[in-house]
């Protein structure tokens, strides 16, 4: 009698992200370079050269990864220009964590700031087009106080600016990518 098999793989939760790159050995390296991701699994196609999936951990969270295939109009945000998505990644340190990533090769899209619903917060964008927020609980707030400072956010000029993202062209450029020795 044969073992029975889980539904959902051991290490994975219900919903698991998959990010749609370009290159998926360039775009590993950059998130081990940025954010101490760990490569899980890695399949290549016909050209064993070419990875074309990917399987990453960053923290507790498997996150796969797909080259783009623009024959069956599946496209990076890199191609398509825009992001539709964000992660959002909670780290135990937003200000070391953001420099690292920085460092890989991200382009910021708002600076860290410290927000009304208790994180400390930021956004980045990747070399493939994806968006980041990286953030730190800094703060245990109520729903009611959350409520009351957002109001107060959104009645007044926001302490912040984002700032103006860089063409997703110039994010992509090789000199931008993590190297695959970069120690992580």
């Amino acid at each position: 009698m044969s073992k029975k098999v889980s539904p959902i793989p051991r290490g994975y939760r219900t919903a698991t992200p998959c990010l749609t790159v370009v290159d998926v050995d360039s775009a590993i390296a950059f998130y081990q370079a940025a954010f101490g991701a760990e490569t899980l699994s890695r399949q290549y196609g016909a050209d064993a050269g070419v990875a074309l999936h990917a399987t990453i951990k960053v923290g507790n969270s498997i996150i796969a990864l797909n080259r783009e295939a623009p024959e069956m109009g599946i496209l990076s945000p890199f191609s398509l220009g825009a992001a539709g998505a964000q992660i959002h990644l909670y780290v135990d340190d937003v200000n070391t964590s953001w420099e690292r990533a920085l460092e890989a090769g991200a382009q910021v899209k708002m600076p860290l700031y410290d927000a009304y619903w208790g994180d400390r917060t930021g956004t980045l964008v990747d070399g493939n087009g994806h968006v980041w927020s990286i953030a730190s609980k800094i703060e245990n707030v109520s729903q009611e106080e959350i409520q009351r400072r957002a109001s107060a956010w959104y009645e007044g000029e926001p302490e912040i600016e984002p700032t103006p993202a860089a063409p997703l062209e110039a994010l992509i450029a090789d000199e931008t990518l993590a190297d695959d020795n970069v120690a992580v």
